[in-house]
């Protein structure tokens, strides 16, 4: 007899699909619906937006081949983080968008509530790169390829700053009937 195993961690939200009658899982947890101040197409839209530019302008930084300017470290590693960060927030941003409205909790749990924690971490790795690279232009002698990377990061640090303030305005609230789950009727 097979005994039913209830997962913990980073899969628990699996424990919310059974079985039913067919053989197919269906999912039985919450689901939360948008309730935000800006009307749901307008704040991904604008989290679409934000997100793309604070990656293109990072993506364009690197393009940048100021002399020396690849080859150090202060400015390179902070670099390269806020640029999987900017990956790391489209990529979310992407799964929100698509999972549509309402949300299961678990989608709620992996985009919604990450995304401070990653466009907040991007955000400062921005900020690094921008201050590592006017350190180094500044030591260097400036240039305009190392001038063009410092306003690059520093747009990109604008972007994920303006995405915060988005997400701020941005309300879940769990539905009190929630689909897929069967009524519970009185029986008295």
């Amino acid at each position: 007899m097979a005994k039913d195993k209830k997962r913990r961690g980073r899969r628990a939200y699996l424990n919310d699909f059974e079985r039913d009658l067919t053989g197919s899982y269906q999912y039985r947890g919450d689901h939360y619906r948008y309730a935000g101040s800006l009307p749901r197409g307008r704040a991904l839209a604008w989290l679409w937006g934000l997100s793309v530019f604070a990656l293109a302008a990072l993506l364009g930084a690197g393009m940048m081949d100021g002399p020396g300017l690849g080859r150090c470290g202060y400015v390179l590693i902070p670099y390269a983080a806020a640029c999987v960060g900017a990956v790391s927030v489209v990529y979310t941003v992407g799964r929100l968008t698509a999972n549509g409205d309402p949300l299961r909790e678990y989608v709620l749990e992996q985009t919604v509530r990450k995304l401070p924690v990653r466009g907040g971490l991007t955000l400062v790795l921005a900020a690094l790169s921008a201050v590592g690279g006017a350190v180094f232009a500044v030591t260097g002698g400036p240039n305009w390829e190392r001038v063009v990377f410092v306003l690059l990061c520093t747009a990109a640090f604008a972007a994920q700053l303006a995405l915060r303030r988005i997400l701020r305005g941005m309300d879940w609230q769990k539905m009190e009937d929630t689909p897929g789950q069967p009524e519970e009727k009185d029986t008295d």
